[in-house]
């Protein structure tokens, strides 16, 4: 039997309601009684217990469950966020193989965490070449306590000492809203917090990926000259704040209180006076102001000194998000698609960043009239740039499996 995956969401308040709305809706779309595996995600204002109770009244106790909160869901005609939004894919073949891990511990332990969880992955055999899709709780303290969050890029590190060579692969920093709330994640009939996963599929299937930034370099290069963790000292010997008000210029009139979630910088892992290719590029996006030592909170801790980087400016170009999805269709050949995920930088829907239109509506567009689409809205968003993995931010991941 080929593979087939169908797709449902909910946007009822009422966990458990939601729950099996949603599952009923893709296991309609899936065209089976049972599946083997099921990739739930929500938004943090649903009971984990409750919804989790919804999807297994329909998809039963046998079947494999993943996932965890999200700031919101997309399928092929639906997108929302920062509400009651329940989204779920549920898969059903005899020739894909699942595997599922879970590496708890992570806040202040990502580098071991990561590596623990590659060392699960390897000690596995599979048929085929497996695939990797690796989700992790990014919350380590919400707004109440002074936002703080695990760091994708150690437990990225760890991952690729334990794998060696990295198969394909994407991974996903879980959000469930905007106060930074703690994140629930789903693994069978576990409830986790604070943990790292993965889901590994091999058999039959293959996923490809695209990344999908939408920013472009805005400067020349400056240098991290100073820094602690995650947080940018200085730039060429100036306080990061005070430079960044300086490159943008005055015309942008830009302050400390609005660089949060505005101000992009771009680590280009290519050929430094090459031809821009948006694919060399990880992006990282400030997420707070340290006011007393002018500094940038980061997302993540890799901008460290001696880093060179470009301002970057946003581009709301929707004809180039269609143009990457059909570049990645025509990339399969004559594989067959069973299944698109779409992990979407929280930052870039159009409520939050100012765009009049939603540039996941252009792969709903190009990816939803050819397969079943699941897309969430994440912190953090991991691909490959370039050989090597990356935590990248404002950033738009669209995988694509087939057989």
């Amino acid at each position: 039997m080929a593979t087939k995956m169908g797709v449902g969401y909910s946007i009822d308040a009422k966990s458990a309601d939601a729950g099996e709305q949603a599952a009923t809706a893709a296991m309609t779309e899936l065209g089976s009684k049972k599946c083997q595996l099921a990739i739930l995600f929500s938004t943090g204002k649903h009971d984990p217990g409750q919804l989790q109770r919804g999807v297994r009244a329909v998809i039963g106790a046998d079947s494999k469950l993943i996932g965890g909160y999200s700031m919101g869901v997309i399928t092929k005609d639906y997108l929302g966020y920062d509400g009651n939004q329940v989204g779920i894919a549920l898969m059903s073949s005899d020739s894909a193989e699942v595997n599922m891990f879970l590496e708890p511990g992570l806040p202040d332990n990502e580098y071991n965490v990561g590596a623990a969880l590659g060392r699960q992955i390897r000690s596995r055999q599979y048929s085929g070449k497996p695939n990797i899709l690796f989700m992790y709780d990014s919350v380590k303290k919400g707004a109440t306590e002074g936002v703080s969050l695990n760091m994708a890029t150690p437990l990225v590190e760890g991952l690729g000492q334990s794998l060696g060579a990295w198969p394909s692969a994407a991974g996903v920093g879980m959000v469930g809203d905007l106060g930074f709330n703690p994140t629930r994640q789903w693994f069978n009939d576990r409830i986790e917090t604070g943990s790292a996963m993965a889901l590994v599929l091999s058999g039959s299937m293959q996923m490809d990926t695209v990344i999908m930034h939408g920013c472009y370099p805005a400067s020349s290069y400056h240098e991290v000259t100073k820094a602690d963790g995650n947080v940018v000292l200085e730039i060429d010997h100036k306080p990061a704040v005070d430079m960044i008000t300086e490159i943008m210029g005055p015309d942008a009139n830009i302050t400390p209180e609005g660089m949060p979630f505005f101000v992009t910088l771009g680590v280009n892992k290519g050929d430094k006076f090459g031809e821009y290719r948006e694919e060399d590029y990880a992006n990282r996006l400030v997420l707070a102001v340290d006011e007393q030592r002018k500094g940038l909170v980061m997302f993540e801790p890799n901008l460290t000194e001696g880093t060179e980087f470009q301002l970057m400016a946003r581009n709301f170009d929707f004809q180039y998000v269609r143009d990457r999805s059909k570049w990645l269709l025509k990339r399969l050949a004559d594989r067959r698609t069973v299944f698109a995920l779409y992990i979407d930088c929280t930052a870039r829907a159009g409520a939050f960043c100012g765009s009049e239109g939603e540039e996941a509506a252009a792969v709903q567009e190009v990816i939803g009239t050819r397969m079943p689409l699941l897309g969430i809205y994440s912190g953090v968003e991991i691909a490959k740039v370039g050989q090597s993995m990356q935590a990248l931010d404002w950033t738009g991941v669209l995988c694509i499996f087939s057989e």
